[in-house]
């Protein structure tokens, strides 16, 4: 495949994303501090660098003894909190008033607790029956040293980062965030802020892809437009040259002032394909130069969602250390769904919790006015797959559906 032409034409959806993830290639590894990675994803093994509990632990406040005092009258000979060190030796007729947390002392094998005693000055009453063990947690019962904490591939949540800071992990080495650079063609464009003539359409791609790119935990993309022309896409990419993914929006079908594929091969890109046999977003083109990856994606605002939901975040999970490819749902169709034509069908719709044992969600299709229309398919949360061909769904039927969006 090459710059010129020779790369395939209308190819499958599915083989358009694996040539994608082939293109892509792996995640990329940084080291960062641990306030830091929230979010991110470890490309590392973290391990214990110690038992934990790293002592034996008092569970309840109460007296730490010897079991084989059980309903003996014992001395109190003294006191531990925790972060005391085990000042103390337990020895039989003697105990200690132990606090939760604290290091049992030697010579103690069980806490007693407070509601269990009756203690009169410094002598304590045990009941009948002490446990061997009982209310202690043994050293590394919880985690022993070199346990492996987390594999690469693990989110870090607050509760992850609590437990790499329990094992002092101060620093921890990440995938790196792939960069991104949205570039909207077209002539007819404005940015939003801007009243538009009659012959003029606000921007609304750039946006969308921004919130699309951020949605998924990356940096806010940097976002142009540039008109319909060919030298200026060409430098659009050249500039775009710190970017791991570039995202033209617009200009990449077949019309006069469709530039897209020629600016892509005149700036050195390989185009990997162009068209997919979809609907919407036909016409998507995919290019590399190095190991940067060009996604030519439609103009048609609901084309150009689907080109991100499907391809480009597919190859952003692939970058983040994540399995790329989200897991269908299982849904009931909230309303009929008539489809026809010879390409696969991506619809919007929208999947609320439902009263079923057998699928959870009911999926509402939300099929606007045209192809371009917004308002309609604003509400969706995900899409259904319906294949080539004609057919049509009833209520009820049970219909798989993906997440738009996820990083799962």
């Amino acid at each position: 495949m090459s710059s010129t032409g020779d790369y395939p034409r209308m190819i499958d959806p599915d083989l358009a994303v694996q040539l994608v993830l082939d293109v892509v290639g792996g995640p990329e590894a940084e080291v960062l501090a641990l306030e830091e990675a929230v979010g991110r994803v470890l490309a590392q093994d973290a391990r214990a660098d110690r038992d934990y509990p790293p002592f034996r632990r008092a569970m309840m406040d109460g007296f730490a003894v010897c079991s084989s005092d059980a309903g003996q009258t014992v001395e109190v000979i003294g006191e531990l909190a925790a972060g005391d060190p085990p000042r103390f030796e337990v020895t039989p007729g003697r105990c200690v008033a132990i606090l939760t947390g604290a290091a049992c002392p030697p010579g103690a094998d069980a806490v007693v607790p407070l509601e269990n005693v009756v203690r009169e000055a410094n002598r304590v009453r045990l009941p009948s029956v002490v446990p061997g063990g009982a209310h202690v947690a043994a050293m590394g019962s919880e985690c022993p040293a070199g346990t492996v904490l987390f594999q690469p591939g693990q989110v870090i949540t607050p509760l992850v980062v609590a437990v790499l800071a329990t094992w002092g992990l101060t620093q921890v080495r990440v995938w790196r965030l792939p960069r991104l650079q949205i570039v909207s063609t077209g002539s007819e464009l404005i940015p939003c802020h801007q009243t538009p003539s009659p012959w003029q359409i606000r921007n609304s791609n750039g946006p969308m892809l921004a919130a699309m790119a951020q949605k998924m935990g990356l940096a806010r993309p940097a976002v142009r437009h540039v008109p319909d022309c060919l030298d200026a896409i060409v430098q659009a990419l050249d500039e775009a040259h710190e970017a791991d993914f570039v995202l033209l929006s617009g200009g990449v079908s077949a019309g006069t002032y469709d530039l897209v594929p020629k600016a892509v091969a005149a700036w050195g890109g390989r185009i990997v394909f162009h068209k997919v046999s979809q609907k919407p977003g036909k016409p998507l083109l995919v290019a590399v130069r190095g190991r940067q990856v060009v996604f030519g994606l439609p103009g048609n605002p609901l084309a150009c969602h689907l080109g991100f939901d499907r391809y480009v975040g597919p190859a952003i999970r692939q970058r983040l250390g994540r399995p790329p490819l989200a897991q269908p749902c299982a849904g009931i169709l909230a309303s009929p769904v008539r489809w026809k034509g010879g390409r696969t069908f991506f619809l919007l719709a929208r999947a609320q919790a439902a009263d079923s044992a057998s699928a959870p969600w009911s999926v509402e299709p939300l099929s606007g006015i045209s192809s371009a229309d917004l308002f309609t398919p604003s509400r969706a949360n995900c899409y259904i797959r319906l294949p080539p061909g004609q057919g049509e769904l009833a209520p009820g039927t049970r219909i798989p559906f993906t997440w738009i969006g996820t990083l799962e």
